[in-house]
């Protein structure tokens, strides 16, 4: 159920170099990486690679062509994804720039709009856990049901359907990327920006 909508106004931004390595982050993009169970210094993340903060091998795939893409001048590109947290869903939308005088890409996010919800145990990084896995999707949040019924829903129905109320320690999660959050990203690198993204309908696509 929805219980009310929220503004968040900030712009967290970051910039990788041309080996794809993390140079700069704001203080906004500390700040929501605090929040979000994720608290880490400008050390933590400073000349690492961007890649080795995304899990999942497609999802990887698809930045690096998006980063290709750009470093050849074929920008900006923009789309929008979900950052949620177990008790809202945030919607967000994504601005890539490249900067041919540094040779660097600043990535921009920004907060379109929050709806809290019940807060979501499955979403909680200290919940306790059982050896199982689900997969949920790094752009629009939802979770596979498995293969059974091939589709990804909200948490919320994922928990009813998968009966995960009924247990005390829940699946881990593994993120990855959705079909439908695929074909938004690969839309993206290969014709240019899409219309605006699943996120305001049925799926999004990030990580």
């Amino acid at each position: 159920m929805l219980l009310f909508q929220q503004i968040d106004s900030r712009t967290f931004r970051y910039r990788i170099d041309a080996r794809s390595r993390i140079v700069f982050v704001n203080d906004s993009w500390l700040a929501f990486a605090a929040e979000n169970d994720w608290p880490v210094s400008q050390d933590d993340v400073i000349g690492r690679p961007l890649m080795s903060f995304i899990a999942d091998e497609q999802l990887r795939y698809l930045y690096g062509l998006l980063m290709a893409r750009l470093r050849t001048g074929r920008g900006p590109l923009r789309y929008r994804y979900r950052c949620d947290a177990p008790d809202a869903r945030r919607h967000m939308e994504m601005l890539m720039l490249y900067d041919p005088g540094e040779r660097e890409i600043e990535l921009q996010s920004k907060v379109l709009r929050i709806e809290r919800r019940a807060s979501q145990d499955l979403l909680c990084t200290d919940h306790p856990r059982a050896d199982d896995r689900l997969d949920v999707c790094s752009c629009c949040k939802r979770v596979e049901l498995g293969q059974e019924w091939q589709e990804w829903v909200e948490v919320e129905d994922a928990v009813i359907r998968l009966r995960l109320f009924d247990r005390e320690h829940l699946p881990h999660i593994r993120h990855s990327v959705c079909p439908g959050c695929a074909e938004v990203l690969s839309r993206l690198v290969h014709r240019g920006p899409a219309r605006p993204g699943p996120a305001s309908s049925s799926r999004s696509a990030t990580s």
